[in-house]
């Protein structure tokens, strides 16, 4: 499989690209002060050119390499360095995400958006699962993708399978076995589910909680069960990531 593919009809640039070297330039630079202090790491998808035009420094997506070597290496970064079993899902990635983007009005793809999925990347003798957000940056006057910015973070989901998008206001989400986008259920925590989400996070332990919120350790447990089933996660890191992500608190 050629990890060159992932460029084809559904995210070709045919129309004129109306930005000259220094505004791209200022841009990347723009970009760079503003995400300098995140956790996550990003990177620059030039889909005109196919390549990566900026790799921000942060190692957790280098695998070993400075960024300039990871730049260099563009598309070939993902061949080398996505787990065997993961390049398949980038590839279905990228057919349902733009074949969704080619399906939307004028005015949606005017909107805010992005896609978001996990793979894993090899770093060292391990794998590492991370959360990938694709966000539309540059567009044309035909609303073709120009500029992607990307940004990596780790996650706890061990496999490929989530699919999330963003238009606007709206989220859907693609289910695998039906092959269809379907509109993203937020899940309804209470305000007792919420604070413990909050207290883990500043690391109390369920017998603090319990202290704190007037409830038995054993309505604890039961309330993060709950919560653990709500979400479809198996564990408070999983539940902190993935209420942290889809800001529900």
């Amino acid at each position: 499989m050629n990890i060159y593919e992932l460029f084809n009809d559904r995210n070709k640039v045919t129309g004129t690209i109306n930005y000259t070297e220094e505004q791209a330039t200022e841009l990347i630079h723009l970009i760079q002060l503003i995400l300098s202090n995140e956790y996550e790491s990003f990177y620059i998808i030039d889909y005109s050119r196919k390549e990566f035009v900026y790799v921000h420094d942060n190692p957790l997506f280098l695998c070993g390499h400075s960024a300039q070597e990871v730049q260099c290496m563009g598309y070939d970064f993902y061949a080398q360095y996505v787990h065997p079993e993961d390049i398949s899902f980038l590839f279905e990635v990228n057919d349902i995400g733009f074949r969704k983007y080619q399906e939307l009005s004028k005015t949606d793809r005017e909107k805010d958006g992005y896609i978001s999925y996990d793979f894993r990347i090899k770093n060292g003798a391990i794998y590492l699962p991370v959360h990938h957000t694709l966000i539309p940056l540059v567009k044309n006057k035909r609303q073709e993708i120009v500029w992607a910015l990307c940004k990596v973070s780790l996650t706890e989901q061990r496999c490929p399978g989530i699919i999330m998008a963003k238009v606007g206001e709206k989220e859907i989400t693609w289910n695998r076995k039906t092959r269809c986008w379907e509109e993203f259920q937020r899940p309804q925590l209470s305000e007792k589910e919420k604070e413990i989400v909050r207290l883990s996070i500043q690391g109390f332990t369920e017998k603090e909680m319990s202290d704190k919120l007037l409830l038995s350790e054993s309505a604890i447990k039961k309330r993060k069960k709950i919560l653990f089933q709500k979400l479809r996660v198996k564990n408070m890191s999983e539940a902190i990531i993935y209420c942290t992500n889809k800001r529900l608190f």
